[in-house]
């Protein structure tokens, strides 16, 4: 009876234990996203589960991803027909057996746990489907185990870490594995701690593809690659005590194999003395069918003569050369010896790297002294064929591997390879002015990146490259180039002239020659040039632009003419000084459908003046309004309101508009009348005196005797010095005066980049033949505007004699009050004028008369 309780108590405690483990086993509610493109998947990455989600064993499920979550143990409830199974970024370390029974599966991701490759080897005896795993980033140890991978017969690609003792072939049983093609070991992201290759690593493979990359490696045997005759890839960079001996091994062993792309970047520290890339180094890589050499981050500042004719294979198209510190030498000019290379990567030469030393203190860090290799000289041999080939093209060019590539002479003909059509050459901090033509023979280029560099102008164009359909020339500081440039490049479809100095040579193109007449330009990108204005034609020969960016400039007026681009789909006027459009320049942009038009960042004023143009945007949809959110008006208290909200903004504009429209008529016919009955008045109490001042103003302005003697040459004859809060009134000044035939300097447009503020001020003073103030209060508040006036009256009294050429414009009423004593000399002297307000009797045109008169005086 006890053994028959004792028995029944045990079985209630099992079934209570399986119950308990049925709960706790999987979870209901994993909010997993189901999804069907040719295979039924489950996404319940990153769902925080310490549980798997609760899968029907029976179910069609094909790929399930787990990744990111926080199981410690293989799931033992995945359907039986899984084919992916992602384990990636989770804790598991056991119950590894239950990948037995997916006998199915295809692909296995287990990067980044906590599995032992020992536990691994006990418990997945048998995975005869499995064609990917990858067991990166786990348990780190010395050696792997024996056999590790025996049974998986259909393995194509591993990721595994590259441990310190650990030998590949190792791993499988068989002396022949023929299904691996893939492996890869590298550090990037996982654990690589190879020091050195052995023969014997990779005897048993016939590998394809081969990532050795970030595994500090410092020795190759010479035949450790050998036996991979079908090898296409492989990945050598960032082992950076390497260096270039490698290269000559891995050239040596891959000389009859299938080798297409060789990455050896980074095979130097990033600090250290320059390197040399020479004949030694590279004495097998001409036996080879490379396509693709990626030999950036070395800091290689020479090759010696012949690397390039002789030594790289003929078969090679893409060279990558980036981020290194090339200096000028001959071996540029053997770059049209590779016939078939197609694109040439060169940027970021001489760059700047703002870390901290790496670890590579010292030459013998990358270049140490292997006992078992020959130490090969350091030394150059100059082909005598390649010279004799060079003098007959370039007779100027002297033989001296370290002279300038280009000495000066009159023109010169630079040959690139006849296949190449793209070259990254940007962010080399190339440097210079083109003032003599540089002729390009056989050049296919159709893709130039060549921004980041300084090119401050283009006098002559580039002859013989003509196929051009990509440009890139932002942000190289210029300021001109000639209309010639572009007119040879009639495939150029997309050009890219953002951030230089262009904004002066476009504002004086109304025919458009500039651009030249490319018809299939579709892409034009003119922001950051400091563009104030633009003529109405500066387009009118490119009509099929699609996208055109005139961002971030300083425009405040647009009046040209886009009525011929058809197909123009987004014009980009963001972030310039447009406050609004006027019917004549809305009826310049293009009508049809697909426009779209952006005005972020540009205040655009809320005003009944501007009505039209705020109505024009509400009639288009706010849809063809680029950025509407962030686009915004200026209200007449001074509030920004958003577009987003632009029908509302009208109903309060029409009834502003309306209500006002009655009392503004009244009120100035009333202001009409007055105005003339106080002036007949005046004229009526005033007129002989009147009459006296008209022939006193005949005679002076028709003197009998003309003062010719003592005049000085001065480059304007006015400079205007004002405040910031009344630009608008001395740029209106400005343009009254020039209207006069006076010619004005003023700092916002006139005064140079790249030169101090205080030498710009001295020089617009002492070069301009009179000084006019704006006194304001603002501008006693202005340090700059103070130190222009000082600097006017220091030039009065030791340049000019005494010659009082100073000119206040009281712009206030009240201004005299806050002015310093030390300015009371010009009141007193009269050379003020009070701009007239609402209360002076003066009218504003005898104003602006007077001003012209007291500029021309002593003339």
């Amino acid at each position: 009876m006890d053994i028959m309780l004792t028995f029944k108590f045990l079985w209630v405690m099992m079934t209570l234990c399986i119950y308990v483990r049925a709960e706790e086993k999987c979870t209901d509610d994993a909010n997993c996203l189901y999804s069907y493109a040719g295979k039924l998947s489950a996404d319940c990455s990153s769902r925080n589960l310490a549980f798997p989600p609760c899968f029907n064993e029976t179910s069609e499920l094909e790929a399930i991803n787990l990744r990111h979550n926080r199981l410690n143990h293989v799931p033992d409830n995945m359907p039986k027909n899984i084919e992916f199974l992602d384990l990636s970024y989770n804790n598991i370390q056991d119950n590894l057996v239950y990948l037995q029974n997916y006998t199915r599966l295809r692909h296995l991701n287990l990067y980044h746990n906590q599995i032992d490759y020992a536990s691994f080897h006990r418990q997945v005896t048998e995975m005869p489907n499995l064609q990917f795993i990858s067991l990166k980033h786990n348990k780190h140890i010395s050696s792997y185990p024996r056999y590790l991978f025996a049974g998986f017969g259909s393995l194509h690609h591993l990721r595994i870490d590259g441990l310190p003792d650990g030998n590949f072939g190792d791993m499988f049983p068989n002396s022949e594995v023929k299904s691996l093609k893939i492996l890869d070991v590298s550090g990037y992201d996982g654990f690589c701690k190879i020091s050195r290759l052995k023969a014997s690593m990779f005897a048993k493979f016939n590998l394809t593809h081969l990532n050795l990359s970030q595994c500090d490696l410092l020795y190759i045997d010479l035949g450790s690659l050998s036996s991979q005759k079908h090898l296409q890839f492989l990945d050598a960079s960032n082992n950076e005590r390497l260096g270039f001996r490698g290269l000559r091994i891995i050239a040596h062993d891959l000389q009859n194999s299938t080798i297409k792309v060789l990455k050896l970047n980074k095979v130097h520290c990033t600090f250290g003395l320059g390197t040399i890339l020479l004949l030694n180094h590279t004495t097998y890589l001409n036996k080879t069918s490379l396509e693709e050499l990626y030999l950036d981050s070395n800091r290689i500042e020479i090759m010696e003569t012949g690397v390039i004719t002789y030594h790289l294979p003929k078969s090679l198209k893409y060279l990558s050369l980036g981020d290194n510190q090339i200096s000028n030498g001959i071996y540029h000019l053997e770059l049209s010896a590779l016939h078939n290379l197609q694109t040439l990567n060169a940027s970021f030469q001489f760059f700047t790297h703002n870390n901290f030393f790496d670890g590579c203190y010292d030459y013998r860090h990358s270049c140490h002294i292997l006992p078992e290799f020959t130490v090969y000289p350091q030394e150059f041999t100059v082909y005598p064929s390649v010279v004799k080939s060079v003098r007959n093209i370039y007779p100027w060019y002297q033989h001296n591997a370290f002279s300038g590539l280009f000495p000066k002479p009159p023109n010169f003909t630079y040959y690139l390879p006849r296949s190449l059509t793209t070259i990254f050459a940007n962010d080399m901090k190339f440097q210079f002015f083109v003032i003599r033509q540089l002729f390009f023979g056989q050049c296919n280029v159709t893709h130039l990146h060549f921004q980041n560099n300084l090119i401050y102008e283009m006098h002559v164009p580039t002859l013989g490259c003509n196929n051009l359909v990509y440009l890139d020339f932002s942000n190289n500081y210029c300021r001109y180039f000639t209309p010639h440039m572009l007119k040879i490049q009639s495939q150029l479809e997309v050009l890219n002239f953002s951030r230089n100095d262009l904004g002066h040579i476009f504002q004086d193109d109304n025919k458009g020659e500039l651009l030249g007449r490319n018809l299939k330009l579709t892409v034009l990108s003119l922001h950051d040039n400091k563009i104030t204005t633009l003529p109405r034609n500066v387009f009118i020969n490119n009509s099929m632009i699609k996208i055109l960016n005139i961002s971030r400039n300083r425009l405040d007026t647009w009046s040209v003419d886009l009525r011929h681009m058809y197909q123009l789909q987004f014009l980009d006027l963001s972030f310039n000084l447009l406050s609004e459009l006027d019917e004549s320049a809305i009826d310049l942009l293009p009508t049809h459908g697909e426009f779209k038009i952006s005005f972020q960042g540009n205040p655009l004023s809320c005003t009944c003046k501007n009505l039209f143009f705020l109505n024009w945007i509400n009639n288009i949809h706010l849809d063809r309004l680029s950025h509407i959110a962030n686009t915004t008006c200026i209200y007449r208290n001074g509030s920004t309101l958003s577009l987003q909200n632009l029908p509302d903004i009208l109903n309060i504009l029409q009834k502003d508009c309306s209500s006002y429209s009655v009392f503004i008529i009244l009120a100035s016919s009333f202001i009409c009348f007055v105005t003339s009955f106080i002036i007949y008045r005046i004229m009526y109490r005033y007129r002989w005196k009147i009459l006296y001042i008209y022939y006193l103003v005949k005679r002076a302005i028709f003197p009998e005797n003309k003062k010719t003697e003592g005049k000085r040459f001065y480059e304007s004859d006015v400079f205007i010095s004002y405040a910031a809060h009344q630009r608008d009134f001395s740029i209106s000044m400005a343009r009254k005066l020039e209207n006069k035939g006076l010619k004005v300097r003023i700092h916002d447009r006139d005064f140079l980049p790249g030169i101090d503020i205080a030498e710009n001020i001295t020089n617009a003073i002492h070069n301009s033949r009179r000084t006019v103030v704006v006194m304001t209060s603002h501008f006693l508040k202005s340090h700059w505007c103070m130190f222009e006036l000082n600097m006017a009256r220091m030039e009065s009294i030791y340049s000019r004699g005494g010659e009082n050429f100073l000119l206040l414009i009281l712009l206030e009423k009240n201004v005299i009050k806050d002015m310093p004593r030390s300015l009371f000399d010009i009141i007193e002297s009269k050379s003020y004028l009070e701009y007239p307000d609402d209360d002076s009797f003066q009218s504003p045109d005898a104003f602006w008369a007077n001003l012209e008169d007291a500029i021309n005086e002593n003339e």
